[in-house]
């Protein structure tokens, strides 16, 4: 009778494999703090390189921070695109209608919001057949109602408008930590832009 080969004596490719992808899921759905996202990442570059009392002790942070990993593959892709359904859900919590933002800009239409869209000097994400745009990008002392230099970093990402939204939300390391969006309001657009341009160069 086959038996189940136990955790410990699984192949360090496995357990590497089975990290990176619960990596990714922690790190896009509980918003780890920079600190604490440095920490993991050390730990996980431990657990692929070390060995023995080092790569036992990273195992055990990794699992203090992600649980156990599932032993069905399919589990980790369910449970990675649960995190992706409901980040998207939260970032729509913060969204208005074109209407609303004809209101907020003082436009004179509602055409104007989707001229702005096309031109790539808005952000905003389809849902259900209507646009809604993220709140946190407009800025009532920016340059047409909008934070300062985010048409730019939005004509140089080369990724959906959704993937946009998260990108600029999310702490980057060569960012000091900071998020695109904090980087911005604190005048960084030079940064911003270089890191943008390397998001189609493998990065997100």
């Amino acid at each position: 009778m086959a038996t189940r080969t136990p955790r410990k004596n699984r192949t360090r490719t496995d357990t590497s494999a089975s990290f990176q992808l619960l990596l990714n899921r922690q790190l896009s759905h509980a918003r780890l703090s920079p600190g604490a996202q440095q920490a993991l990442l050390g730990a996980v570059e431990v657990a692929t390189g070390a060995s023995n009392t080092a790569a036992r002790e990273a195992d055990s942070l990794i699992t203090a921070w992600l649980g156990e990993a599932p032993e069905d593959p399919a589990q980790l892709e369910f449970e990675a695109l649960q995190a992706r359904f409901a980040s998207r859900r939260d970032l729509l919590q913060h969204c208005i209608g074109t209407n609303d933002v004809v209101r907020l800009l003082g436009l004179r239409n509602r055409q104007t919001p989707l001229d702005r869209l096309k031109a790539r000097t808005l952000l905003a994400i389809r849902e259900q057949g209507q646009w809604r745009f993220p709140l946190w990008q407009f800025d009532a002392d920016g340059p047409d109602g909008v934070i300062a230099g985010l048409p730019e970093v939005l004509a140089a990402l080369p990724v959906a408008d959704l993937s946009k939204a998260r990108w600029l939300q999310r702490p980057q390391p060569l960012l000091d930590g900071q998020t695109p969006l904090q980087a911005l309001r604190a005048g960084q657009l030079v940064r911003v832009l270089t890191e943008a341009r390397a998001v189609g160069c493998g990065q997100d």
